[in-house]
C-alpha cells in the first residue's frame, strides 16, 4: 500500500484511534517524568502539560534505530501502536474517574479562567479551534510529500527508505517514524494532533509558568499574563504548523520546555539527583529534536551549552560529560552511523549537514533551500517575518507579537540575562543561515516570551494600551482564520465522503492520484512527476532530482541507475506532454491521458488553475542510453 488512502481508517474511526494514541503518550511521558522525580504539585503543574511530548520522544528514541537497522516492519509498529493506544484507552476511563470525582473543582477552575479577560476567552477559542482543524484531513504539502510518504516507505520496507534522488525524503528523521507508528494503524490525524498536543505543552509553561501559589517575589497582574499568552499563541503561523503532520511544533515544544527547564525559577535550588534527572531529560529533549528537522540543531545545540554552563557552575562537568556522551550514543549516533554507511562520509559530515555526501544536485537543493520562504513577501527583514504583504502569506508569518517585548524587565537575574543572549544568537544566526521564513524564528519567540512573563513590566497593559488593541486585531484575525479552518477541515473527519471533498478541494494532487489510481496497472512503478509522493497510488520514484541535476553530467548517472534498477515503467506527466525535455528520449506510448487536476492549496487565497495530468509508459529497458541521447526537436 502506497498512498495514505489505502492505509488509513475511514473516519471517524482514524481520528478515534488518533487520539488514543495521543493519550497513550500522554500517559507514557507522566510516568517517565514521574520516575524521573519529575513531582506534579501545584507548582510543578507546567510539567505536567509536556507529558505528551516526552511519551513521544521516549517511542522516537526506542524506534528509530530499528528503523535504520531494517528491523522494523509493518507487524512490528502495528503491535507497538496498539499497546500505545491500549494504553490510551485505560488512561482516558482512568481520566474520566478522576473528571467525575473533581468535577466541581474542574467547574470551578473552568469558571474562573472563563470569566477572567476577552484575552483569555479568545485565547481558548484560538486553541480550542486549532486543535478541531488538527483532527482534519492531511492536506499540508510537504505532509503529502515527505512526511507521510517516508512514513508509509517505512512501513512498506520495514526500514528507512534509502533513496538518493529523493532529495526532501533524505530530510526525514524520528518525526517520520512517529507519523508511520499512527499509520500503521490507519491514524491519519495522529502526526497533526502530536503536533498540537506540542503546542499546547508550550501553553501550559505560559498558562502556568507562575504556579497556583505565586511564589516570586512579587504580585502579578493575571491580565497581563493572558494578554502576553494571547499575543503569544495567535501568532497565524501556529495555525499552519499545527494542523500539519511536518513534526516541527513537537521539536519546538522540546527544545522549548529543555531551555524553560534552565530559565524557571523552581529549578534553581535542586537536590544532587533531580539536578541529574533534570540534566538527562534536557539532553535527551535536545539531541532528540535535532533528529527531527535539521532546523532543530542549532536550537538545541544553544540549550545544550547553557545546560552545560549549568552544570559546570554546580561543580558537574565530567559527570554533565559522561550524561552526554551517553545520551549522544542513544539518540545522536544511530542516524548518523546510518548515513555514514549509506552516504561514506565522516561522522562530522553525518552530524551537521542536511544531506550528507555531496551527492549531484543536493548541494544547490541545499543553497537555494537556505534563500527560499515559505511564500512571497515584498517586505524586508525583520517585517517578512511578521508581516505578510499579501492576503496568501498570513499563515507564514509570526505576528505582531514580538511588540510585547517591550514589556519586558530582566533586571539583575543572570540566568534571564543568560536566557535573552541565547534567543538573541538564535534570531543573528538564523537570519545569517536559515531561510527568511517566519517558523525558523519560533524557538527565540517562545523563549523570549517566556522571560517576559518571568520579569515583565507590572503596568504592561496601562503604558502601552496601543498595544493591547494591535494583540486584539491580530487575535481577531486568527480567530477568522479559525473559523474558516473549523468548516473547511474539521468535517472530514467526520463522514468519508467529507473528507474525499476536502481533499479534492485543499489537497494538491488529490485528484491527479485518483485517476491515476483508475487506470494504472496494480503492478506499475511510477516516476512521479507530482510532489504528493504520500498520495502516488504506486510504488513511486521521485523526479525531484531532476531540477538540480543535468542529464548530461556524468555525474546523474546515479539517478538514472535508479530508474533502472527500480524497473520504472509508466511516467506521470504534469501538463502537456513535451518530447524536448530531459528523459522525453525514454517515453513510450501514452498510456492513459488526459486526467483533469488543479493546484490545490489549504489557503483559499493560493489556489491554482486547472491542468491535464498524462501516464505515459517508461521505456527502462533502454537506460542510460535514451536518458542521455540528444533530444530530437519535432517541427
Amino acid at each position: 500500500m502506497f498512498s495514505i488512502d489505502q492505509i488509513i481508517l475511514q473516519p471517524p474511526f482514524s481520528l478515534m484511534i488518533s487520539i488514543l494514541l495521543i493519550l497513550g503518550l500522554d500517559f507514557i511521558g507522566f510516568n517517565i517524568l514521574k520516575k524521573m522525580r519529575f513531582f506534579f504539585n501545584n507548582d510543578a503543574i507546567w510539567i505536567r502539560w509536556q507529558a505528551p511530548v516526552v511519551g513521544a520522544m521516549f517511542l522516537a528514541v526506542a524506534l528509530y534505530p530499528l528503523v535504520l537497522a531494517n528491523l522494523s516492519s509493518r507487524t512490528f509498529f502495528q503491535i507497538i501502536a496498539f499497546f500505545v493506544f491500549s494504553v490510551g484507552f485505560f488512561h482516558f476511563f482512568n481520566k474520566l474517574k478522576v473528571f467525575f470525582k473533581k468535577r466541581g473543582k474542574l467547574i470551578e477552575f473552568w469558571s474562573h479562567f472563563h470569566l477572567q479577560s476577552c484575552f483569555s476567552n479568545m485565547l481558548f477559542f484560538i486553541l480550542f479551534g486549532m486543535g478541531l482543524i488538527s483532527m482534519g484531513p492531511a492536506t499540508n504539502a510537504d505532509s503529502l510529500d515527505y512526511n507521510l510518504g517516508v512514513a508509509l516507505s517505512i512501513l512498506n520496507n520495514g526500514g528507512m527508505p534509502n533513496a538518493p534522488e529523493w532529495f526532501l525524503g533524505r530530510l526525514a528523521g524520528n518525526g517520520e517514524v512517529l507519523n508511520a507508528l499512527g499509520l500503521s494503524v490507519g491514524a491519519e490525524q495522529f502526526g497533526s494532533l502530536l503536533q498540537f498536543v506540542s503546542l499546547l505543552g508550550i501553553v501550559g509553561m505560559f498558562l502556568f509558568v507562575r504556579g497556583t501559589k505565586n511564589k516570586l517575589n512579587y504580585s502579578f497582574d493575571r491580565n497581563i499574563l493572558n494578554l502576553i499568552s494571547l499575543g503569544t499563541f495567535s501568532a497565524p503561523i501556529l495555525l499552519f504548523l499545527t494542523s500539519s503532520s511536518k513534526p516541527q511544533m513537537w521539536a519546538i515544544a522540546m527544545t522549548t520546555f529543555a531551555f524553560v527547564l534552565l530559565i524557571h525559577p523552581s529549578r534553581r535550588k535542586l537536590s544532587y539527583p533531580d539536578i541529574l534527572f533534570g540534566y538527562t531529560l534536557i539532553s535527551l529533549l535536545i539531541m532528540t529534536a535535532m533528529q527531527a528537522k535539521f532546523n532543530y540543531l542549532l536550537g538545541g545545540s544553544v540549550v545544550g551549552v547553557l545546560a552545560l554552563i549549568y552544570m559546570i557552575q554546580r561543580r558537574l562537568f565530567w559527570v554533565s560529560i559522561f550524561i552526554s556522551l551517553a545520551t549522544a550514543s542513544l539518540v545522536l549516533l544511530p542516524p548518523a552511523f546510518w548515513k555514514m554507511t549509506i552516504y561514506n562520509v565522516s561522522l562530522v559530515n553525518a552530524l551537521i549537514q542536511p544531506l550528507p555526501g555531496h551527492l549531484p544536485g543536493t548541494d544547490m537543493m541545499i543553497s537555494h533551500s537556505q534563500f527560499n520562504p515559505d511564500t512571497l513577501n515584498n517586505f524586508i527583514f525583520p517585517l517578512n517575518i511578521l508581516i505578510p504583504s499579501h492576503i496568501g502569506g498570513i499563515s507564514a508569518t509570526l505576528g505582531v507579537g514580538f511588540l510585547l517585548l517591550f514589556g519586558i524587565k530582566p533586571g539583575k537575574d543572570k540566568w534571564i540575562w543568560t536566557g535573552i543572549s541565547a534567543a538573541v544568537v538564535m534570531i543573528i544566526a538564523n537570519f545569517f543561515l536559515a531561510p527568511p521564513a517566519a517558523r525558523m524564528y519560533l524557538e527565540p519567540y517562545f523563549w523570549l516570551l517566556f522571560i517576559l512573563l518571568l520579569k515583565p513590566n507590572l503596568r504592561l497593559i496601562y503604558e502601552y494600551v496601543w498595544l493591547k488593541w494591535i494583540i486584539l486585531a491580530q487575535a481577531v484575525i486568527t480567530i477568522a482564520a479559525v473559523c474558516y479552518g473549523i468548516l473547511f477541515f474539521f468535517p472530514g473527519a467526520i463522514l468519508p465522503d467529507w473528507r474525499a471533498h476536502i481533499m479534492e478541494r485543499s489537497a494538491n494532487g488529490y485528484d491527479v492520484m485518483k485517476w491515476a489510481d483508475s487506470v494504472l496497472p496494480k503492478d506499475a512503478i511510477l516516476l512521479n512527476f507530482h510532489r504528493s509522493m504520500a498520495l502516488s497510488p504506486r510504488d513511486s520514484v521521485s523526479s525531484e532530482w531532476m531540477t538540480y541535476v543535468s542529464l548530461k553530467d556524468p555525474s546523474s548517472s546515479l539517478y538514472i541507475e535508479r530508474l533502472k534498477s527500480k524497473k520504472v515503467s509508466h511516467v506521470l506527466v504534469m501538463g502537456p506532454i513535451n518530447y524536448t525535455t530531459p528523459l522525453s528520449n525514454c517515453f513510450g506510448k501514452v498510456f492513459a491521458g488526459p486526467g483533469l487536476g488543479h493546484l490545490a492549496s489549504r489557503n483559499p487565497f493560493n489556489k491554482g488553475d486547472n491542468y491535464e495530468a498524462w501516464i505515459v509508459e517508461f521505456e527502462w529497458k533502454n537506460l542510460p542510453e535514451c536518458a542521455t541521447r540528444d533530444i530530437k526537436v519535432v517541427n
